[in-house]
């Protein structure tokens, strides 16, 4: 399904770069490579252009193309991608040849905000087969950035790219500060920030530039039934249920009457209401214990939940665990 295709590329790794990156994030265009290969095999026997791809093409971009990574119908997979590349293959090649022109001006407006980008492994720019816009991967234990100039390519066509990169840069500017929390809160506070961050980083960009629309548009949905959807995200807040994030940040429609992936706006709006009384240099130094009080308190303002949080967050542990 695209849209889990596309959200895919919007969940963010628990992962922390290195201590000692301190080199200059550069980024590493890989689509002419994924295009020779494709185009120049399409006469070979599955089988052996299975192998092949393997061989040639596994280990690039820190091993994203890899058996390894995912396995289960790798074949299958890699076969029915490079047959449908041919359809792709004039958008995707158009956002590489693109890329560094609208990438490069963007990232120099968010420098100028918060500082050189340094990562000691380069972004790729990569085909990425369906699975991402952009994001960051753990490829061979290497902290990866990611931009899949295909995925690109189909969902953002013809719109303006800068929040979509803000957003990109600042995942991987704020990283570190996440200590690789896997709690259910740290998500809302990383995607909410980084879209906040966004949206003040370019005031004018869109609900569909934030990507606040996918598989439909969430701020009415949400504005519609805001005390319940708050409540629905503040009960949630302690999980480390795959479900439960789902629910929030994945297109799964499994909260009846509430719209999938609204995590990221009420996201977007708990840092928005923290950025009242912070700037976003301060938000984004914001130690995992400063943050949480103040996004607890900023749900709070926003509804009054019928039983306290803390009952909340017990009963659906014991619901999740049985215990």
């Amino acid at each position: 399904m695209k849209v889990l295709r596309f959200v895919a590329g919007l969940l963010l790794s628990a992962l922390s770069v290195p201590a000692n990156a301190v080199d200059e994030l550069r980024v590493v265009d890989l689509t002419g490579e994924f295009d020779r290969f494709a185009m120049s095999t399409a006469e070979m026997p599955d089988a052996d252009r299975v192998i092949a791809f393997e061989k040639q093409i596994g280990p690039i971009a820190n091993g994203f193309y890899e058996r390894d990574r995912r396995p289960e119908g790798y074949d299958f997979r890699i076969l029915t991608q490079l047959k449908t590349y041919p359809g792709r293959r004039s958008e995707t090649l158009a956002i590489s040849r693109k890329f560094n022109r609208l990438f490069t001006p963007a990232r120099h407006r968010f420098e100028a905000a918060f500082g050189p980008l340094t990562s000691r492994q380069p972004a790729y720019l990569i085909d990425s087969m369906g699975e991402l816009d952009g994001g960051t991967r753990e490829l061979n234990g290497k902290y990866t950035m990611l931009f899949g100039a295909d995925v690109i390519a189909e969902f953002h066509a013809g719109k303006n790219l800068d929040a979509f990169f803000y957003h990109e840069m600042f995942h991987l500017y704020h990283e570190p500060a996440l200590a690789k929390c896997m709690t259910l809160w740290c998500s809302l506070w990383a995607e909410g920030l980084a879209t906040y961050v966004s949206s003040r980083l370019d005031p004018g960009a869109t609900d569909e530039e934030l990507v606040l629309n996918l598989p439909k548009p969430i701020r009415p949905a949400v504005e519609a039934n805001r005390k319940r959807a708050v409540c629905a995200v503040a009960l949630r807040l302690d999980s480390t249920a795959y479900d439960d994030f789902s629910a929030l940040f994945q297109g799964d429609d499994n909260l009846p009457g509430l719209p999938s992936r609204m995590g990221y706006y009420i996201g977007f709006l708990v840092a928005r209401d923290i950025g009242r009384t912070h700037d976003l240099q301060q938000m984004a130094k914001m130690s995992l214990s400063e943050a949480k009080p103040l996004i607890d308190a900023s749900l709070a303002r926003m509804a009054t939940c019928g039983q306290s949080t803390t009952e909340a967050r017990e009963r659906s542990r014991t619901s999740r665990t049985g215990g």
